[in-house]
């Protein structure tokens, strides 16, 4: 674990976030009622012993600068290494498919130079998963891999894009395929699908990177993707819960995924713990005629209606006969006496009228704006 840094590849942002990503990057998107999805794979690091980690950042970075200040609740405020604040460049942020740009390498090469760690995991920050990072460390070691990228051994039908690995019986890769959001592959991908987190040897990483100084809008994966009879490349399996977020469905599916309680109990109550901004508050207030089923409600906030299937964060207060129901209201949002909110995801400082009647659908959840009023 001590041979090991982390660099998180933040400077990533979708259209089809719509307004929860016009003013923050997919890194610092609030979710599951008091965390940033930021924090799933920087705990991940942690707890694997990484105490380096840099995250390239987006140039609207306000909102991901102000959470993560200095690291300290990740144990990365430290003298000596530590947390890594890193610039990203503005070139080819908003193509959906750059989750790892060259340039950003580039830009940040001294990151990766100084130090004298033999291996870096790359991630991106727009996932929802609990892996244990040293078994995906120790399976890199085993194999003397100069690279293994960690993926998932089904595909899901809610993942129509994405890096599809086909692997020998010794789980090398002899075949990568990539499939775009608007086209269609010639042939069936394979049924390994690359989960955005990989490890290389620190200097095949630099050596990979100074080959393409010439072509440095490139990503990352279409390196490998080029080099594969060039380099050893391995793949790591993870079989645990996995939620990609990258639209509007699919963060609402994986809010409502965190409800069930076996998933809520591998990603926050098993033995690798996540952490997040303090955020200290006045337990939350239920009054007379209040009613609750299955929702994640945090501290701070004031229910006096009902809440059924929904993810609440601090501060949320609820009026009296209103009803919410499959939905995500964040940070100090307002439903008035009996609105009825169901399938609506509504930013931060949020205020819904008395009485407002607002629905979305399962598949086109209602996505209200911070500080929107209705």
């Amino acid at each position: 674990m001590n041979e090991t840094m982390g660099l998180i590849c933040a400077n990533y942002n979708t259209e089809s976030l719509g307004s929860l990503t016009t003013d923050r990057p997919p890194a610092s998107l609030p979710f599951g009622g008091r965390y940033r999805l930021i924090d799933f794979v920087l705990s991940n690091m942690v707890n694997a012993g990484i105490r380096t980690v840099g995250i390239v950042t987006p140039y609207m970075y306000r909102s991901l600068l102000d959470h993560l200040g200095a690291g300290k609740e990740w144990l990365l405020d430290r003298k000596r290494d530590g947390l890594f604040i890193l610039p990203g460049s503005i070139y080819g942020f908003r193509n959906m498919s750059t989750q790892f740009l060259v340039k950003d390498m580039i830009r940040n090469m001294d990151y990766l130079t100084r130090d004298y760690r033999e291996y870096v995991i790359v991630t991106s920050a727009n996932q929802v998963y609990n892996m244990d990072y040293n078994a995906l460390i120790e399976a890199h070691a085993k194999n003397d891999a100069d690279v293994t990228l960690a993926y998932r051994g089904e595909n899901p039908a809610h993942w129509s894009k994405g890096l599809f690995l086909d692997l020998n019986f010794e789980k090398r890769i002899t075949k990568m395929l990539r499939v775009r959001p608007e086209s269609t592959p010639a042939e069936m991908p394979p049924p390994a699908m690359f989960i955005d987190c990989m490890i290389f040897k620190r200097q095949v990483l630099v050596d990979l990177i100074g080959w393409y100084l010439a072509v440095d809008h490139m990503e990352l994966t279409d390196v490998l993707l080029e080099n594969i009879g060039n380099i050893r490349m391995y793949g790591y399996e993870f079989t645990g819960y996995l939620g990609r977020i990258d639209s509007v469905h699919s963060f609402m599916k994986c809010s409502r995924d965190i409800l069930l309680p076996e998933i809520h109990d591998e990603l926050f109550f098993g033995k690798r713990s996540v952490y997040t901004k303090v955020r200290d508050g006045a337990p939350t207030r239920y009054y007379s005629g209040s009613a609750t089923s299955n929702a994640l409600i945090p501290n701070e906030c004031t229910i006096r209606g009902r809440v059924e299937n929904s993810v609440l964060f601090p501060g949320v207060t609820i009026g009296a006969d209103a009803v919410v129901k499959d939905s995500v209201i964040m940070q100090r949002s307002v439903i008035g006496r009996g609105a009825v909110v169901e399938n609506v995801i509504a930013d931060k400082y949020v205020t819904i009228g008395d009485g407002a009647i607002l629905r979305g659908s399962d598949e086109h959840p209602l996505v209200l704006g911070k500080r929107s009023t209705m």
